[in-house]
């Protein structure tokens, strides 16, 4: 797609007639249909006043590239808050599975202890 293609898309899809669209930019009529027509092309101030007109970037216009659009506006700052609050939750997270082994393990030494206690004091079964 051209320049003169893309031209020609943004002002139908904005519902404009040449003159209406002429008018915007502030030249003749004849020139959007030279530009339209590949016949000419839009000085580059004219090519500022229509991205503004059709809401698309000059990069569009002229070499028909679309911006990439993200939802998600990460800052420097979210990134590292993000970055340190996972670290933090790992460090949680690992200090809660020590203590629930250290505790396991004493519960387990507990009932190995009394095993011990109850077979020396009953013998142990035959």
């Amino acid at each position: 797609m051209t320049i003169a293609d893309r031209i020609q898309s943004l002002r139908k899809s904005k519902g404009m007639s040449q003159e209406e669209l002429a008018d915007a930019v502030g030249v003749s009529r004849q020139a959007v249909s030279k530009w339209e027509s590949e016949q000419a092309t839009p000085d580059l101030d004219k090519v500022v006043i229509m991205s503004d007109i059709f809401d698309v970037t000059t990069d569009y216009l002229l070499k028909g590239i679309e911006p990439v659009k993200t939802d998600d506006h990460k800052t420097m700052a979210d990134v590292i808050d993000q970055k340190v609050l996972t670290e933090k939750n790992g460090k949680r997270a690992k200090s809660a599975l020590k203590w629930f082994l250290i505790g396991f393990g004493v519960l387990l030494g507990i009932d190995f202890i009394s095993m011990l206690i109850y077979f020396l004091v009953n013998g142990f079964p035959t």
